[in-house]
C-alpha cells in the first residue's frame, strides 16, 4: 500500500458515547415558545445534571464539527384553549410537567414566563427509538416522559419503541402449524 498525505496527523474515529435508557435528573438549559403553524410549542433544551453522564448533550454539541444541533430537547404542544378534547389532554400534559418542575425546585412557582424555566431541574425518563436511515436501523435514547426528580433514578423503563414495519410476520403461529397428538411440537 502507498501511503497517503496526511496520515500522522489524521485523527481516529472515537466511540460515541450513548446514553442508557433509564431515568435521569435533568437541568434546563433554555426554554422557548416556537410558533407553528398548527400551534404553539414549548422546546426546552435540557441537560443531564448529575451521576455518570452528567453534561452528555453539552459533550455530544461540543464533539459536532459542522451544522452543530444540541439533541436534549423535550417538545411540549401548548394547550389553544379551544375546547376540544386534544386540547384537554395536552392542557393535562402541560400541568404535569409544570408540576414536576415545580416539585423538584423547591420555592419554584410557574409565574407564565418560560425565561424562568432556565436552570430548574426535572426527572426525564428516557427509552430507546428505532431509526432508520438509507436502510440502515439502530436505535438512540430519547426522553420518554418526565418526571420529579425524587426517586427518577428507580423509574422503569419504557420498552423499545420500534420502526412501524407493516406487512411483516408479527411471529404469531402460523394457522398451518398443527400440533401433534402427542403434544409434540410440530418442528
Amino acid at each position: 500500500m502507498k501511503k497517503w498525505n496526511g496520515y500522522e496527523t489524521t485523527e481516529v474515529m472515537g466511540t460515541k458515547r450513548k446514553l442508557p435508557a433509564g431515568g435521569y435528573v435533568c437541568k434546563i438549559m433554555e426554554a422557548e415558545e416556537k410558533e407553528y403553524g398548527w400551534g404553539n410549542v414549548l422546546l426546552i433544551l435540557f441537560d443531564i445534571a448529575e451521576g455518570q453522564y452528567k453534561n452528555f448533550y453539552r459533550e455530544q454539541y461540543e464533539k459536532q464539527t459542522k451544522d452543530k444541533k444540541w439533541k436534549g430537547i423535550y417538545r411540549l404542544n401548548v394547550p389553544k384553549d379551544d375546547g376540544t378534547e386534544k386540547d384537554e389532554r395536552l392542557k393535562k400534559a402541560f400541568k404535569t410537567f409544570i408540576h414536576h418542575i415545580e416539585s423538584s425546585n423547591e420555592g419554584y412557582k410557574w409565574d407564565w414566563n418560560e425565561a424562568t424555566l432556565k436552570g430548574k431541574l426535572f426527572g426525564g425518563v428516557f427509552g430507546e427509538k428505532e431509526y432508520e436511515v438509507d436502510g440502515n436501523t439502530g436505535f438512540y435514547t430519547t426522553i420518554r416522559y418526565t418526571g420529579e426528580v425524587k426517586g427518577i433514578e428507580n423509574a422503569l423503563v419504557p420498552k423499545q419503541q420500534l420502526l412501524n414495519r407493516t406487512g411483516q410476520s408479527n411471529l404469531t403461529t402460523p394457522a398451518s402449524m398443527e400440533w401433534g397428538a402427542d403434544d409434540s411440537l410440530p418442528f
